[in-house]
């Protein structure tokens, strides 16, 4: 009897501790599963976050402003130190691209590489190029950027693209801000314009010929010569020597690409400094992070050069 109790007892005791062994793996499986379905869902929101690839950092920081965290934006060129005309697409920039939800191409022959990663993707991407929209064709001055009335176009453009998608809810608001801002500077070029019209300034490069042309200034250096720097080749001896002689009739100021500097267009900024020329340096690729404190600043250096010139009081 002592015997047959002790393995009833045993067998009792067996029992709950597999009973207990049992309802603890199940706990842990529970658990387990449970931290994974948390894993797999916020993987899932992150993915599910828009994706908005630029080629240029101006278009990529006005889309910035304009989605705010609706979207996740992404330049593929930053670098204000780089010469973007020598950017070669990398393993990331096609990384970017496949992934996007959107694409923002500048155009005119100036962002080629991205044009060929859009097109080699699978399946279809909803894009914006910036030169369509302005009816400028491939060879002709790809610097839109630095124009605020494609700046405005192409905010309008994006916010049209979005404003019916889910989760882009107050893009409205956020366009009706940053085209007033937009709206004022290119207000300011037109008052330039009002004061200052035909006068003579110098340039480099075609960097920032389109806000020039706003304002209304006559850029007189040889335009052979500023799409030869633009493109990186040599221009004729005659256009070098006119854009020399040009200096010791003091134009307002000389606007210099510093992303797209040679020994041509540093001789340019010697000469200009020897003939008391102002030098304005700009660059190509954004600096900073916000579209309209950059060509704030730029436009305040040309205002600060006319007010020398004696066109604005």
């Amino acid at each position: 009897m002592p015997l047959l109790f002790g393995i009833i007892l045993s067998s009792i005791i067996g029992m709950v501790l597999k009973k207990a062994f049992i309802a603890g793996t199940v706990l842990l499986i529970v658990a387990v599963m449970s931290t994974m379905i948390t894993i797999g869902v916020t993987g899932n929101n992150v993915a599910a976050t828009p994706l908005i690839v630029s080629g240029v950092s101006q278009w990529g920081a006005l889309a910035r402003q304009l989605v705010g965290s609706d979207a996740r934006v992404v330049s593929l060129i930053t670098d204000p130190n780089a010469d973007p005309h020598q950017h070669e697409a990398t393993v990331a920039d096609a990384a970017n691209v496949a992934d996007a939800d959107v694409v923002l191409l500048n155009g005119a022959g100036y962002d080629t590489w991205l044009s060929q990663l859009v097109a080699n993707r699978s399946g279809g991407v909803s894009t914006i190029n910036v030169a369509s929209l302005m009816h400028v064709a491939s060879g002709q001055n790809p610097h839109l950027f630095y124009d605020p009335r494609a700046a405005i176009r192409f905010v309008e453009t994006l916010t049209t693209m979005l404003e019916h998608r889910s989760g882009f809810a107050n893009i409205s608001v956020r366009s009706q801000r940053l085209l007033a801002q937009l709206n004022a500077l290119q207000h300011t070029a037109l008052s330039i314009k009002q004061s200052c019209a035909g006068v003579p300034v110098a340039a480099t490069e075609d960097v920032s010929t389109y806000l020039l042309n706003d304002m209304g200034l006559k850029v007189v250096t040889p335009e052979g010569l500023r799409l030869a720097v633009g493109n990186g080749v040599d221009p004729s001896v005659a256009d070098l020597a006119q854009a020399l002689a040009q200096m010791n009739q003091h134009p307002a100021f000389l606007i210099d690409n510093t992303q797209t500097a040679t020994p041509l267009t540093n001789e340019m900024v010697a000469k200009a400094r020897a003939a008391q020329v102002p030098v304005i340096k700009v660059t190509e690729t954004m600096t900073g992070t916000n579209y309209v404190t950059w060509i704030s600043g730029v436009t305040h250096s040309i205002l600060q050069n006319l007010k020398k010139e004696g066109c604005i009081k």
